[in-house]
């Protein structure tokens, strides 16, 4: 029999029905070629790992924030700032236990950096190198801010008003300098500067703010711009690509379209997240390389990501654990950091790195259902076309797994295991053979060893059996 082409490369989309889609991408980017001339249409990138960077203290990360060079990070109760040289210089106290969310504006020769844990709120001075507590009687605390033409925005604990400080002042507010939800009488769950407007959140709506340049009651609503979609939580929404993607109050995900919510998310995605706790899923992003990725964690579930280059949602998982075990995601001198649900830990995430700080990177493709119109299916081999021979020298043999399932992904055949080639097996090939029959069947690849593993085809030699 020849080798025929199976479809390897694609996202995540799994459905309670199984024998229909049980699809996975797991700490793999699904990628497609952008010229022609490439060994196929599409592959399946390794996703990035990440080693120890700076350590805090043995506490969550709750927050982190690049203002203007310096980076911040909230562990536990402490405000740390964090070295080019990895070590870690503590600023100041934070209490609480919640996400902190920052932003910060510019003063004379500096900024001043907010950070507010749900309740209270502290501004951090450059200048000064100070951290004071927001005091002003007409600051209602808050658990999200952002900045925009100098002035910080902030939502009230309660849901009542959005509001905003006075001109590149972070510690000074007016009770004039509020805003209520107009398009409907629902609490304000979260706020959001983008571009020239301020993008509102209510439980149940989305409403549009711009500076007017009045002196007080700066910000007016835009009218004839809301919609009907709400957000689910605080912190599940984000910018990225010029644009705002948030979970919605319906258990959808949307970006926004100009001013329209455009549904990104799947029914397959939407189905599995149904049963969790939306209130307390949060957002990050990440950009390199191309890949433009918003992150939406479930702490009591997954994270998901969905990346614009591909369109594709895939799923990120530490070892041990159903989510992606980073709590946050910070761009600064030009890298990438993540900071630890659990240690205090801040990482630094590589492309070339595959492992979690030592731990196992485990990436995890299932397939779409390959199948003959219920028609038997004799399988004689499977071969998959990785970029071989990737492993850092003096490791041992880089494998995968390769089991099948006949049921629809219910049940799984014992796996093989393959080599991947060790470092310099460039022209390693990897290849299952004598499968038996079926008339359905899904592949799942899994590899954890410390090496590159981007999937780059697939194929299979199979024929219908006679009836």
């Amino acid at each position: 029999m020849k080798w025929r082409p199976l479809q390897i490369v694609g996202g995540a989309y799994s459905d309670d029905t199984k024998p229909w889609t049980c699809q996975d991408a797991v700490n793999w980017l699904p990628l497609q070629a952008e010229r022609p001339g490439a060994r196929s249409d599409a592959i399946m990138r390794s996703a990035p790992g990440f080693r120890q960077f700076a350590t805090t203290q043995n506490k969550p990360v709750r927050g982190s924030h690049d203002a203007e060079g310096l980076f911040l990070v909230v562990a536990g109760t402490t405000l740390y700032r964090i070295n080019p040289d990895g070590t870690s210089t503590s600023l100041g106290s934070i209490p609480g236990v919640n996400r902190v969310s920052i932003a910060h504006n510019q003063i004379e020769n500096g900024n001043e950096i907010v950070l507010v844990n749900g309740q209270s709120g502290y501004v951090f001075n450059t200048t000064t190198s100070t951290l004071v507590q927001i005091t002003d009687e007409a600051f209602p605390g808050s658990y999200i801010v952002d900045f925009i033409d100098g002035y910080i925005l902030g939502v009230d604990p309660f849901g009542r008003f959005w509001f905003t400080s006075d001109l590149t002042q972070a510690t000074q507010y007016n009770s004039l300098d509020r805003a209520d939800a107009e398009a409907a009488p629902d609490k304000i769950v979260s706020l959001m500067a983008l571009g020239d407007l301020v993008a509102v959140w209510g439980e149940r709506t989305l409403e549009f703010f711009q500076n007017t340049g009045a002196t007080t009651g700066t910000f007016q609503r835009v009218s004839n711009l809301s919609q009907n979609i709400g957000c689910a939580s605080p912190y599940a929404r984000a910018q990225l690509d010029n644009s705002a993607y948030w979970l919605g109050d319906d258990g959808n995900v949307y970006r926004l379209q100009g001013t329209s919510p455009v549904r990104i998310s799947t029914a397959a995605i939407e189905q599995a997240i149904s049963g969790l706790n939306w209130n307390n899923a949060f957002a990050t992003t990440f950009e390199d390389r191309g890949h433009k990725v918003f992150y939406l964690t479930f702490p009591d579930g997954n994270t998901w990501g969905y990346d614009v280059l591909s369109q594709e949602w895939h799923r990120r998982e530490s070892h041990g654990m159903s989510r992606w075990r980073l709590s946050t995601l910070t761009r600064w001198r030009r890298r990438w950091y993540g900071g630890d649900m659990q240690n205090g830990k801040v990482y630094l995430l590589d492309w070339d790195e595959m492992t979690e700080d030592g731990q196992p990177l485990t990436s995890i493709r299932r397939t779409p259902v390959a199948h003959a119109d219920g028609n038997p299916i004799i399988v004689d081999g499977f071969k998959v076309v990785f970029d071989v021979g990737r492993i850092p020298v003096g490791l041992s043999d880089h494998s995968c797994a390769i089991s099948y399932s006949d049921d629809g992904g219910h049940n799984w055949s014992y796996p093989a295991i393959e080599s991947i080639g060790a470092a310099g097996q460039y022209r390693q090939t990897v290849e299952v053979t004598q499968l038996g029959m079926a008339e359905t069947r899904v592949w799942e690849i899994r590899v954890s060893s410390p090496g590159k593993r981007d999937v780059i085809a697939a194929s299979w030699q199979a024929g219908v059996a006679d009836s």
